[in-house]
């Protein structure tokens, strides 16, 4: 894994964190109390900033009741996450025939996919937007 897609694992981690504390009731600097960190450590955990150690993710689950399991994306949510594109299950299954069982591979391709997807939305918008003004200068008389 590159340091981007650790970034985002971080993030997923973090988010589910987030979820889990808020779920139990809990404060930020309640559960740094419980873990022994200071909020900001939970803060930045909760950002995917600060990358907590297993033992620190085991503390974590166990002071929100949460197995650890739990805080962890499965594969294919991380796959799922990110960048504002979704890929379907078709999609996904096909990624994952393709890189037959290849974690690395499998990864890479998504990323392809989900790149190409987004720049091709975002040439798309741009081409949109162009027509859009062009009609406006049309209906305007400004050719």
């Amino acid at each position: 894994m590159r340091s981007n897609e650790h970034d985002r694992l971080y993030r997923l981690i973090g988010e589910r964190v987030r979820d889990a504390r808020e779920r139990k009731g809990l404060t930020q600097t309640a559960l740094a109390a419980k873990l022994k960190l200071s909020r900001v450590s939970v803060v930045n955990i909760e950002c995917g900033r600060q990358r907590p150690p297993i033992h620190v993710l085991w503390q974590i689950g166990e002071h929100l009741g949460s197995e650890v399991s739990g805080l962890i994306p499965r594969h294919r949510e991380y796959l799922e996450d990110g960048d504002g594109v979704r890929l379907d299950a078709q999609t996904i299954a096909q990624i994952e025939a393709a890189a037959k069982g290849d974690p690395a591979t499998s990864r890479q391709l998504t990323e392809f996919i989900k790149k190409t997807t987004a720049m091709s939305r975002k040439s798309g918008d741009s081409e949109s937007t162009k027509t859009s003004k062009a009609a406006r200068q049309r209906a305007d008389g400004n050719d």
